[in-house]
């Protein structure tokens, strides 16, 4: 009899760490898929208790408060890597103080194989992760693979102002363009449109 109760207890204890890991996969439960920045904070304060007195960059975040148009970045991440986490959270943290309305951001959490969310990673064309791709106006302009220890916020917004000025540079033609897109922001010379 005593051997039942031992095989018992070893099956719940197994039932438990799968339980706990997410399933058979490893991946831990809620981590794929939109992941909210409070979540993505929350996960990397735990992770690396640095992250809560993190302080962004005054160049990047007047960067980011500079921008007149829309710009959308979407970050791709393994959140069960604290690594990718920090990187998401200083982020959010960045776009929380710059305070612009026409900058916005998404968090999308993969698995380490990237095969899910098919749909979300099939759609932006994600490769590797972390990926950050960045759309203007609804269009891809920039994609970026941070590292673990960059400074990610002068990095991105390094890459989202000399995206978005090779992009106006091509469009130096299209008046149309220039005459509805506010681009006063942008290193061009636009006097001809002006």
């Amino acid at each position: 009899m005593t051997g039942a109760p031992r095989a018992g207890v070893a099956v719940m204890s197994l039932l438990l760490a799968v339980t706990a890991m997410g399933g058979l996969g490893g991946q831990e439960e809620g981590l794929v898929g939109h992941l909210g920045m409070d979540r993505i904070a929350a996960l990397a304060a735990a992770a690396d208790g640095s992250v809560a007195a993190f302080a962004p960059s005054p160049t990047a975040v007047a960067s980011f408060a500079a921008l007149v148009d829309p710009v959308h970045v979407r970050m791709f991440l393994r959140a069960s890597r604290p690594a990718e986490l920090v990187l998401a959270a200083k982020i959010g943290r960045t776009l929380e103080v710059a305070g612009n309305s026409a900058l916005s951001a998404e968090f999308i959490g993969v698995t380490e194989d990237l095969s899910a969310p098919a749909a979300l990673i099939a759609a932006s064309g994600v490769t590797k992760a972390p990926e950050i791709v960045v759309l203007w106006m609804d269009v891809e302009i920039a994609r970026m693979h941070p590292e673990a220890g960059a400074v990610i916020e002068e990095d991105l917004a390094f890459l989202i102002t000399l995206s978005r000025a090779r992009a106006a540079e091509e469009m130096l033609l299209d008046n149309d363009f220039f005459r509805n897109v506010f681009h006063a922001d942008l290193p061009l010379d636009c006097t001809r449109c002006h």
